[in-house]
């Protein structure tokens, strides 16, 4: 993710890595649980099942957390 933002936005991997690792801290709990809920579906649906992630099988509400958690 921090790749494809880092691309996007004309910025360094490493600084947007950076800014979500310490976005990703302030997260309440309940977030921390919904993050871990919904990477290990997305894991499960890449290792386990062999699917190519993308938008057709993410949660939108998902990609949008996502996105919040950069922004």
């Amino acid at each position: 993710m921090s790749y494809g933002i880092s691309v996007k936005e004309g910025l360094d991997a490493f600084d947007v890595k950076q800014k979500l690792v310490s976005n990703i801290n302030k997260l309440s709990p309940a977030d921390i649980v919904y993050l871990e809920e919904q990477l290990s579906l997305l894991i499960d649906k890449s290792v386990h099942k062999e699917e190519t992630i993308d938008e057709s099988n993410v949660d939108k509400n998902f990609i949008t957390f996502l996105i919040r958690l950069y922004y």
